[in-house]
C-alpha cells in the first residue's frame, strides 16, 4: 500500500518536471516572430484565418485546399489564435507550445498506465517534449497542424487504451472520433491504426503472431494478429479516405514531383538513407535546417547500400528479439512505419527529409532506448542510469534552445539552414525575399541569381528577380525577364500589371498602357490597371483620356478612392483647385489611409503656397504608408524648406531605402551632406545619382559643387560643364562653371 501511495505521488513530480524543463527549452518561441515560410498562407496573409471564428470560417475550413492540404480542425485552430490574439506572434507561438506540453503529458500517462514503469515511460515522454528534432513542428506557426494532430494521436491511444481495458461500443466509436478529428488537423495519422496493432502485441499483449505465447504457454485471452487487424477495419477505412483526399488535392496544387523529375529509384535511394539520417539525428541532433534538398542522382550508392545494410540488420536483430524483448520490435516497427507516409516514396515538395517528419517517429525510437538502454546495462550498472539521463537531458535542452534561436525570423532562419546545408535553394529564394520585403534589393538580387543557378526553370524566381532589378532602376534587364516569362505562363494579369509599371518607368507610354488595357482584360475586376492607364494619361497630358478612365472605374465602384485621387490630380494640372481638393477630401473620406491622396494633396497645398498644410499632408501620407517612397521624399522636401534638416535627411533616406533608383532623393542628400560637410556621404549619394541618371544635370551641380568645397576645382568645372550641356537655360551651373575657370586661371 505504502509503495502504491508513493508511486501516485512521484506521477504529479515527473508532469511538473516534464513542464518545466520544457519551458525552459522552448522559453525563447514567445520572442519569435513570424516567419514567411508557410507563414503567410497559414496565418499572416490569410484572410479567412485573420477572420477569426465564425460560421464562416468554418464553411471556409471544412472545403479549404489551401496549402495543398485539408485540415479543417488546423484552420481553425489558427483562427482561434486570431480571435483571442490577433495577429501577435507571441501568443500563436505560446499555444503551440501549449498543445506540445499537453501531448507530452498525454503521452507520459498514457505509457505509463500501458506498460506500468513509470520511468521508462517518464523517459519517452522527455525525450519527446524537449528533443532538438521537435524545434521545428513547436516553433514554427505553420506547423501548428504537428502539434494539434498529435495532440489528438495521444487522446487517441488513451481512449484506445480504455477500450481495450473495459470494451464497448461508445469507447470504441470516441476512439474513431478523436482518430478522425486528428486526421481534420493533419494527415500524417494514417499510421495509427497500424501503431494501434503494434500496441495490442506490446504492452496490452492482446495478440500474438504464432500459436504459442511468448511466455512459452497457451494464453486463451490472446488473439491472432488478423482479429486485431479486422477489429480496427473502420480506422484503416479512414486512413485510405485520407491519403486518397491528401494525395488528390496535393496532386492538383502541383507539389507532388513528376517521375521525370524524380525517378523512383531515385526516390527509393533518398528513403533509405534518410531513415537511417533520422536515426543519426535523433542520436546527434545536429546541423537541423529548415529544409534539407532532396539530393536527386547525386546520393552515392555506397552510402544507400550502408544505410539499406544498416536498416535490414536492425530489422533483423529486433525480429529475433520479439519474444524476450518486445518493445525493440514495437519500438523499431513504430518508427519506420510512421516514417513512411512522408519518407519520399511519393515525394510531396522538394526536400529529401524533414525535423517535423520525426514528430511522431521519434517516440518508437524512444522507447527503444528507455526499456533497451537499462535491460542493457543490468543492476550492477543501473547506477549509470541517473547521470546518463541527466547528462542527456542537459544536452537536449542546451540543443532545443539553440535551435528555437534561429527560427527568431526570417534572416537568422535561412543563415543559419545555409551554414549547415549545401545548394538550398528553398533558403536562397526565402532569404531573398525577406531581403525584398526589407528594401535590401542589391543583397536579395544575390540570393535570387543563386536560386536561379541552382533551379533555372522557377518562373516565381525570375519574377522576384525582374521586381529587384525594377527597384534598383534596371528596368531593362528586368524587361527581359518578363518578356521570357511570358510565353512560359498562364496569361496572369500580375505579370502584365509589373510589365507596365517598369515600362512606364522607361517611359515607353504607349507599350505600358497596352499591358495595363491586357491585365484589365485578363481580371475585369481589378479596376487598379484602368487607374494606371489613366495616369500614364495623365504622365502624358491627355486629361480628357485619363478622366475618362476614372470615370470608367467609378460607373463601377462609385467610392473608388483612387479614382477620385487620380480626378484630382487632373483638376489640379488644369488649374481648377476648388475641383482638386473636393477630389482629394472625397478620396480621403472613401479611405483614410489612401497615402496617394494624402501625398498629391500636399503637392497641390505647395502649389497654393500653403507650406504649412502642404507639411501636415506629407506626414498623413507617411503614417497611412510608411513605404510610399515619394510622401517620404516629399516630407522631407517640405521638412527641409522649414529648416529641419537632420529630419528632413531621415526621411530622405528612407525614401532611398525603399526606392533606390530615386535619384532625387540622392541629389536632396548629396546636397545636404555637402553643406553640413560629410563630404563621404555626399560622394555616396551623388555618385549613385549619375550611375541612376546619368544625364541629371542636378545631379552634375551638385557633384561639382562637392568637389568645388574639397577644392578639386578641375573635377568641380567638368561636373559644371557637363550640367550645361545637359541643361544650357541652367543659370545656376553657368555661373558656377565660370567661377570654377575663373579659380583655375582659364
Amino acid at each position: 500500500m505504502a509503495s502504491l501511495i508513493e508511486e501516485k505521488l512521484k506521477q504529479p513530480a515527473v508532469a511538473i518536471f516534464l513542464i518545466a524543463v520544457t519551458l525552459i527549452a522552448f522559453w525563447g518561441v514567445l520572442d519569435n516572430g513570424f516567419v514567411n515560410y508557410d507563414d503567410p498562407g497559414y496565418v499572416t496573409k490569410n484572410g479567412h484565418v485573420q477572420s477569426g471564428i465564425s460560421p464562416g470560417t468554418a464553411l471556409w475550413a471544412i472545403s479549404a485546399t489551401n496549402e495543398a492540404n485539408w485540415h479543417p480542425l488546423t484552420w481553425m485552430s489558427h483562427a482561434l489564435d486570431c480571435t483571442l490574439f490577433g495577429l501577435d506572434p507571441r501568443y500563436h507561438h505560446a499555444m503551440s507550445l501549449l498543445i506540445h506540453l499537453l501531448s507530452s503529458l498525454s503521452l507520459f500517462f498514457i505509457l505509463k498506465w500501458m506498460t506500468r514503469s513509470q520511468w521508462q515511460s517518464a523517459f519517452v515522454a522527455l525525450v519527446f517534449a524537449i528533443h532538438p528534432l521537435h524545434v521545428e513542428s513547436v516553433a514554427w506557426a505553420a506547423e501548428r497542424k504537428d502539434v494539434l494532430s498529435t495532440l489528438f494521436w495521444m487522446l487517441t491511444i488513451g481512449s484506445y487504451f480504455f477500450y481495450r481495458r473495459s470494451p464497448g461500443a461508445g469507447r470504441y466509436i470516441l476512439t474513431l472520433v478523436l482518430f478522425a478529428l486528428g486526421l481534420m488537423a493533419k494527415p500524417m495519422l494514417i499510421t495509427l491504426p497500424f501503431v494501434l496493432v503494434l500496441l495490442d502485441y506490446w504492452p496490452l499483449e492482446r495478440i500474438h503472431f504464432h500459436e504459442r505465447s511468448r511466455r512459452g504457454g497457451a494464453k486463451p485471452d490472446l488473439k491472432p494478429l488478423f482479429a486485431s487487424v479486422r477489429e480496427k477495419i473502420p480506422f484503416f477505412a479512414l486512413s485510405i479516405a485520407s491519403s486518397i483526399v491528401t494525395y488528390y488535392i496535393q496532386q492538383r496544387a502541383g507539389v507532388v514531383a513528376s517521375s521525370d523529375h524524380l525517378p523512383l529509384s531515385y526516390r527509393v535511394g533518398n528513403a533509405v538513407v534518410a531513415f537511417a539520417g533520422y536515426v543519426r539525428k535523433t542520436i546527434l541532433p545536429t546541423d537541423l535546417a529548415m529544409f534539407y534538398p532532396h539530393p536527386g542522382p547525386a546520393l552515392p550508392s555506397w552510402q544507400i547500400a550502408a544505410a539499406a545494410l544498416g536498416i535490414v540488420l536492425c530489422s533483423l536483430f529486433v525480429w529475433r528479439q520479439r519474444l524476450r524483448r518486445p518493445y525493440l520490435v514495437i519500438g523499431w516497427l513504430w518508427f519506420l512505419g510512421t516514417l513512411v507516409p512522408v519518407i519520399g516514396l511519393v515525394q510531396v515538395g522538394l526536400q529529401s527529409m524533414a525535423d517535423r517528419y520525426m514528430y511522431i517517429p521519434l517516440i518508437g525510437l524512444a522507447v527503444m532506448a528507455a526499456w533497451g538502454v537499462p535491460e542493457a546495462l543490468g543492476r550492477s550498472r543501473s547506477y549509470l542510469l541517473a547521470p546518463a539521463v541527466g547528462l542527456a537531458t542537459i544536452a537536449m535542452v542546451w540543443g532545443t534552445r539553440d535551435q528555437v534561436s534561429f527560427w527568431k525570423d526570417n534572416a537568422s532562419l535561412y543563415t543559419h539552414a545555409l551554414s549547415v546545408t549545401a545548394d538550398n535553394h528553398i533558403a536562397h529564394h526565402n532569404l531573398g525575399m525577406a531581403l525584398f520585403d526589407s528594401g535590401k534589393y542589391a543583397e536579395a538580387i544575390g540570393h535570387f541569381r543563386e536560386t536561379l543557378r541552382l533551379r533555372p526553370a522557377e518562373i516565381s524566381v525570375h519574377s522576384n528577380l525582374a521586381r529587384c532589378l525594377v527597384m534598383l532602376g534596371e528596368r531593362r534587364e528586368a524587361l527581359a525577364i518578363y518578356e521570357w516569362i511570358l510565353p512560359r505562363v498562364h496569361p496572369d494579369p500580375l505579370l502584365h500589371i509589373r510589365m507596365g509599371d517598369a515600362l512606364a518607368d522607361e517611359g515607353r507610354t504607349e507599350e505600358a498602357i497596352a499591358h495595363y488595357i491586357e491585365a484589365a482584360r485578363l481580371d475585369s475586376m481589378n479596376l487598379l490597371t484602368r487607374c494606371k492607364v489613366a495616369e500614364l494619361y495623365i504622365r502624358g497630358g491627355k486629361f480628357a483620356e485619363a478622366a475618362g478612365e476614372c470615370l470608367r472605374v467609378l460607373a463601377r465602384a462609385p467610392g473608388d478612392s483612387r479614382a477620385h485621387d487620380l480626378l484630382g490630380v487632373i483638376a489640379g494640372k488644369q488649374q481648377r483647385t476648388d475641383e482638386a481638393l473636393r477630389e482629394f477630401s472625397e478620396a480621403i473620406r472613401s479611405d483614410s489611409a489612401n497615402a496617394d491622396a494624402h501625398n498629391d494633396l500636399g503637392i497641390l497645398y505647395e502649389r497654393m503656397g500653403k507650406g504649412e498644410e502642404a507639411l501636415q499632408a506629407y506626414r498623413a501620407a507617411v503614417r497611412a504608408d510608411g513605404k510610399h517612397a515619394n510622401a517620404q521624399f516629399n516630407l522631407g522636401t517640405a521638412l527641409a524648406k522649414n529648416g529641419q534638416l537632420d529630419e528632413a535627411a531621415a526621411h530622405w533616406l528612407e525614401a532611398v531605402r525603399l526606392n533606390p533608383a530615386s535619384t532625387e532623393a540622392r541629389v536632396n542628400l548629396g546636397r545636404l551632406y555637402t553643406i553640413q560637410g560629410k563630404f563621404e556621404e555626399a560622394e555616396a549619394q551623388l555618385t549613385a545619382a549619375l550611375r541612376l541618371d546619368a544625364g541629371s544635370a542636378m545631379a552634375h551641380f551638385n557633384y561639382g559643387n562637392l568637389q568645388a568645397k574639397r577644392g578639386r576645382f578641375a573635377d568641380a568645372a567638368l561636373q559644371f560643364s557637363e550640367a550645361v550641356r545637359l541643361d544650357p537655360a541652367f543659370q545656376p551651373a553657368q555661373t558656377a562653371l565660370r567661377q570654377a575657370r575663373k579659380l583655375l586661371g582659364r
